[in-house]
């Protein structure tokens, strides 16, 4: 788990990287965002039970996830992530075995200025198999204040989000539970 920690935090870096030149902005700048070196990460393993009736249930109702990416490996034998497009949830299957999915959370939503959006995604349940799948979150540290970068702001494209440290909004969603993206639509100013 410790390579495998050290391993994802590495790609998420270079997601960073990459996210950060695609925005015009210098290669670490999201990177200093999330608080440099000192990121916020954590892994959680995620179980389903088979249900024998898994159209009256989910394995985790419809959200976006808070923090900053999440790095998924889902179980090579059933899928079960499932994402929101065009208001149509459409499965999501890995192309190659051990292929993991990245989900852009709130906080890459927040800094870029709504150019990039946090996935809104939810978890099916199977009603023959159970599943196991590890989610590996690479967060802001908790105290970093997360605001639309001042490179990203102009006169014709205001800062869409209020300034929040990265913990606040955490508290703020957990107030409400899992709600779609309501929470960081909620946060929008309509200026």
């Amino acid at each position: 788990m410790e390579e495998y920690s050290k391993e994802i935090q590495r790609l998420g870096k270079v997601f960073l990287k990459v996210f950060s030149i695609n925005l015009g902005l210098n290669e670490d700048c999201l990177q200093n965002a999330f608080g440099g070196k000192d990121i916020g990460a954590c892994l959680r393993a995620n179980f389903y039970p088979k249900c024998p009736q898994p159209d009256l249930t989910l394995g985790l109702s419809s959200h976006s996830d808070p923090g900053g990416m999440t790095f998924l490996l889902p179980d090579k034998r059933v899928s079960g992530l499932q994402i929101r497009k065009n208001d149509q949830w459409v499965s999501v299957k890995p192309v190659l075995p051990n292929a993991i999915i990245v989900n852009i959370g709130d906080q890459l939503q927040v800094l870029s200025n709504s150019i990039y959006k946090s996935v809104e995604h939810r978890v099916v349940v199977h009603q023959d198999e159970e599943r196991v799948s590890l989610a590996y979150f690479y967060n802001p540290r908790n105290e970093m204040l997360i605001q639309p970068l001042s490179e990203l702001v102009t006169s014709k494209t205001p800062a869409l989000y209020p300034p929040m440290t990265f913990d606040d909004y955490r508290r703020f969603i957990r107030t409400k539970g899992p709600q779609g993206k309501l929470q960081v639509d909620s946060l929008k100013s309509t200026r």
